[in-house]
């Protein structure tokens, strides 16, 4: 049975908790990046060796055709020397990278120059390229071998007055020194050959100064764009009358894939070469329009970022078998990284020890081990590393951080779909997220918050049940927290409907923590979404006394403020202070004073944003002059509100607009009002001449108090 809504009634208040102030904007981002919007791709890298060099696993784009092969110390190394035809067929669909130009100047000095970039983004495509251009188009060689040192044999392999591509592992990254990249220098230059190194020495740039070279792609639109010109070329795409010239190709991709929606959402967030080259393969089998190349889209990503998700998750790669870890735990690990993506690793083991502990109570603790280099590399698995950024801070305090890597963040809703089906029951994956928002650390409560949020769209009574019950929580921060879920919910357009009837029933309500959760809510982003909802949810909240010790109901104003609703929230708050609940009107106070305290934009920027609106009609004077005379009349708020009113009147000396409304405003401030006007005449008298006696403006204030005596 549901518990009932009183027992907040009593409005107490909030226990001393690690509470943060969030920015909305921060907040929308961070759920954004977790609910995902478009979906996204990747593919999983392709090792080769030998003659299987074929196909874009091998090369990033293009099909590599090897004419000659040789082998040498014993099998250790071998080169092979790719066909003039597959090179040219390679450099013809090459969108140019950012950092080729350097590469060029570096091999014209330098025989060996490491190429230093992350698996999937072109690096050994580009390699290949570079020593087309470097060599020629029938000189382009691929080696490989077994240890870095063979290449120093004496019978090694390479052809003089070629340029070779090496493919090097993190391992063997790991353990070159210098003298070795020397050593191999001296020999490429012996051989009159190059030596292009390829692999992610993102890690050892400081140590091999020199001969790093950090590849930086071409943007994903060019890239799509050269590969699908590639692939299309030679056909008709658009049944051309009197013959096709090809200039329907450049239509299709510049019109139909070019201004295609989901094609533009998708190539924005950058993806990788390789991912995209997936993309331009399915589109250039059929090139489909319209609604089809929309169908054909809407199929295919969802489904690889689905499979890539499982496969993650899957954990059968044998990971963690060297520390000890079962599958289950390594699953665990791989889920958190995406739910709590942005924290440190040690935050991210914690909160997977919970989730193994919610599942199955007898499984044994992972063994404490440090989980940065080859071991975090191990527990990632290569899928979801590829996908992760990694921090080169070694003195993160609790280890290193996870972050999902540009272009990637569909990938974390992609995860929690593959754990919410297919391996937790989401009675386990709702409650472990629940303790999780229970948490001490902010960032993990909030980032639990957001999956809570994200559950919803799976099974929106129970996340709704879960928010309530963290909702009726003292500690500030849980309901904070359980805040952001709300908004992750709203977020989601079919959920928004119920939440919002959720949220009318708790503002409606006697609970003061529901009520509270509302407004902290509507703070955290949700009054931009639904600003009139906001607005008579908030009043309901504001008669709570417990809010006159929050700030929630006023940030929530503020929201819809600075969300283009000045006009009707001032309207508003003009009839708020008519209202007989005393709480009611200080919140309206309380948010004037907030408000007069922003200035307009340059170059306006002498004016009041206030003023400014009512200078423009966007809200009446007489409404501005009623909350005015609210804030100056309740004690709680006259301290702050006469102070800022005598800002006002010093920005505007020497401002003789900005100075006539602002007279005009107190006129009508005042008329009515005995008790303001004696208020301001002692304003006047003891405080502001002597804070500003070169102020002409004063005297004007003074003739103004004056007015309506007898």
């Amino acid at each position: 049975m549901a518990r009932q809504e009183t027992e907040g009634t009593e409005e107490t208040d909030d226990i001393d908790d690690a509470e943060e102030s969030l920015d909305p904007t921060d907040v929308l981002r961070q759920l954004a990046g977790l609910l995902g919007g478009g979906a996204r791709i990747d593919v999983g890298d392709m090792q080769v060796h030998g003659q299987n060099a074929t196909g874009h696993g091998a090369l990033a784009i293009g099909t590599v055709n090897v004419t000659a092969a040789a082998a040498a110390a014993g099998g250790r190394v071998w080169s092979e020397t790719l066909s003039e035809a597959s090179v040219r067929e390679v450099t013809t669909a090459y969108a140019p990278a950012v950092s080729d130009q350097q590469l060029d100047r570096q091999l014209k000095q330098r025989h060996l120059v490491c190429l230093s970039g992350s698996t999937g983004t072109g690096r050994f495509t580009s390699a290949i390229v570079t020593s087309a251009r470097r060599h020629g188009l029938d000189r382009v060689g691929v080696l490989g071998i077994e240890q870095l040192a063979d290449l120093l044999s004496s019978d090694s392999g390479p052809r003089r007055g070629c340029g070779y591509v090496l493919r090097v592992s993190d391992e063997t990254v790991r353990s070159v020194d210098g003298y070795t990249l020397v050593a191999l220098a001296a020999r490429a230059e012996a051989d009159e050959v190059t030596l292009l190194l390829v692999g992610d020495f993102s890690r050892r740039i400081r140590d091999l100064s020199g001969h790093v070279v950090e590849h930086r792609p071409a943007p994903a639109e060019e890239v799509f764009r050269m590969r699908l010109r590639r692939e299309l070329a030679g056909r008709c795409v658009d049944f051309c009358a009197g013959g096709c010239d090809g200039a329907c190709v450049e239509r299709y991709v510049d019109e139909e894939c070019g201004r295609h929606p989901m094609l533009a959402a998708y190539l924005s967030g950058e993806p990788r070469p390789r991912e995209v080259v997936a993309v331009v393969e399915a589109i250039a089998q059929t090139a489909p329009r319209a609604g089809a190349l929309t169908d054909r889209l809407a199929e295919l990503l969802p489904r690889q970022l689905r499979e890539r998700a499982a496969r993650i998750l899957d954990a059968e790669d044998g990971a963690g078998t060297s520390l000890g870890w079962s599958p289950t735990q390594v699953r665990a690990f791989r889920l958190c990284c995406a739910i709590l993506a942005g924290l440190t690793t040690s935050e991210i083991r914690l909160a997977a020890d919970r989730l193994v502990s919610a599942g199955e109570p007898v499984q044994s603790a992972a063994a404490p081990v440090r989980l940065r280099g080859t071991t975090l590399d191990e527990l990632l698995g290569p899928t979801l590393r590829a996908s992760v950024m990694v921090s080169g801070d070694e003195w993160t305090m609790g280890g290193v951080q996870l972050q999902f890597a540009p272009g990637s963040e569909e990938l974390r809703s992609a995860v929690l779909d593959a754990a919410w089906t297919d391996w937790w029951p989401p009675r386990v994956l709702l409650g472990w997220l629940a303790d999780l928002v229970r948490a001490e650390q902010p960032e993990v409560r909030q980032a639990a918050a957001g999956a809570v949020g994200w559950t919803a769209g799976r099974n929106v009574q129970a996340a709704l049940d879960t928010v309530r019950e963290l909702a009726r929580e003292r500690r500030a921060g849980v309901r904070q927290a359980a805040a952001i879920a709300l908004v992750a919910m709203a977020m989601q357009p079919r959920l928004r409907q119920r939440v919002r009837s959720e949220m009318d029933s708790w503002s409606a309500g006697s609970a003061a923590h529901l009520r509270d959760t509302v407004a902290r809510a509507h703070q955290l982003g949700l009054a931009r979404l639904w600003p009139d909802a906001a607005l008579v949810q908030l009043r309901l909240v504001a008669s709570a006394r417990m809010q006159r010790w929050n700030n929630s109901v006023v940030r929530g104003l503020v929201e819809v403020y600075q969300g283009g609703h000045a006009a009707a929230l001032v309207s508003d708050l003009a009839d708020w202070t008519r209202s007989p609940d005393r709480e009611v009107r200080l919140h309206a106070a309380r948010a004037l004073r907030v408000l007069a305290e922003r200035w307009a934009r340059p170059p306006r920027e002498q004016w009041p944003e206030l003023l400014d609106h009512a200078r423009t009609g966007v809200i009446t004077p007489d409404d501005l002059a009623t909350l005015w005379a609210t804030s100056l009349s309740l004690p709680e708020t006259a301290y702050r509100a006469w102070r800022t009113l005598g800002f006002w009147l010093n920005r505007a000396d020497g401002q003789p607009e900005v100075a006539g409304y602002v007279l005009a405003l107190l006129r009508l401030v005042v008329s009515g009002r005995p008790p303001l006007r004696r208020r301001l005449d002692h304003q006047l008298r003891h405080v502001w001449r002597s804070v500003m006696p070169r102020n002409a403006l004063l005297d004007d204030v003074g003739r103004l108090i004056c007015e309506d005596k007898t």
